[in-house]
């Protein structure tokens, strides 16, 4: 019989409000939340009385250390990913950890390391994979419906440059983390290929934190990409994969929930209705990647096949190159 899996979550922030809320939609026999951990005890308790969790802590040290727990759901600052996510692997546990999995290259391939030797399931929470328009996006090109793949074009625009992190540098937000990561995946979901070439442009606030990008890639066999992201203006939020038989348009590509594949021919795919309301652009969607853990752990497998580690690694390495360029990291720190 299947095992119901436990969960604990690091972070009490409004991702973490709609984690819960998602979860909720998804069999009880297969997932429940045991315990909550953040530095805030109030905001801890808040949420823990409000999703009926039974344990809060104050600190991650405790949680990493509760033996009722069997996976740590990782989501505070992107700083502090490597850090909360290291403990958790080094106290056995597994670890769905929002994105980006570590700031930089080093951090996530150690991290990525770690999890392999400890022999325990990490997944970096890239949720847009999970949704069942890349299923299908993916059988359509499989088919040959799009033809040839030969461009990606993607912008992603948000204003989020009043939100504290995305101004300063040291809590490692920026264009690049926080929407760049989500384009670059796209393009290498469709092109399962690393990038020959990257030239990458953009501006830096005061405080040196990217504001802006504007990135060309190259790609063996003719094909290319343009990704575009702004944190002061909103965008058309739209990727457009352009093939030799026609165009497939993704609509908020990175939580999607139509396909347009011509005029005539649209699917679309009903989120689950969660208890509460949720913070966040199709956060229902949460639920596909909650559900990717429990299948993949039930299975024995220790990784996603739709979100391999050493594609995180590759992701890593891919926004090291962009910020570089951009001028926010020195010495690839």
């Amino acid at each position: 019989m299947a095992t119901q899996l436990k969960w604990g979550l690091a972070g009490v922030g409004m991702i973490a409000h709609d984690f819960l809320t998602s979860l909720g939609t998804l069999p009880a026999d297969q997932h429940s939340v045991v315990a909550i951990a953040g530095k805030d005890l109030e905001r801890v308790h808040r949420l823990a009385t409000l999703h009926k969790i039974p344990t809060a802590y104050e600190g991650y040290e405790a949680l990493a250390r509760d033996d009722s727990v069997d996976i740590v759901f990782v989501s505070i600052l992107n700083l502090q990913h490597y850090e909360i996510t290291k403990l958790m692997l080094e106290n056995g546990k597994h670890v769905l950890c929002e994105k980006p999995m570590g700031m930089n290259y080093n951090q996530t391939k150690s991290l990525v390391d770690l999890a392999r030797e400890k022999k325990l399931f990490l997944l970096e929470g890239m949720w847009s994979r999970f949704f069942p328009a890349y299923d299908a996006l993916e059988q359509h090109i499989a088919s040959g419906g799009l033809g040839d793949v030969y461009h990606i074009s993607i912008q992603f625009g948000v204003e989020i440059n009043d939100i504290e992190r995305n101004l300063m540098k040291d809590l490692g937000g920026g264009a690049v983390l926080d929407l760049g990561v989500y384009m670059l995946q796209l393009v290498q979901f469709v092109y399962k290929d690393t990038p020959t070439d990257i030239v990458c442009t953009g501006h830096l606030s005061k405080a040196g934190v990217d504001e802006s990008i504007s990135c060309g890639l190259k790609y063996k066999d003719g094909r290319t990409a343009t990704i575009s992201a702004h944190t002061r203006a909103t965008m058309t939020n739209k990727a457009e994969i352009i093939g030799t038989k026609g165009t497939i348009a993704l609509d908020y590509f990175w939580c999607p929930t139509v396909l347009h594949i011509s005029a005539a021919n649209n699917t679309e795919w009903t989120l689950p209705k969660g208890k509460y309301k949720f913070h966040f652009h199709n956060s229902a969607g949460l639920s596909y990647e909650i559900q990717e853990c429990w299948d993949c752990i039930n299975e024995g497998l220790l990784e996603s096949p739709k979100m391999s580690l050493d594609e995180s690694v590759l992701l890593s390495k891919l926004t090291d190159t962009l910020r570089a360029q951009l001028g926010v990291l020195e010495n690839g720190l």
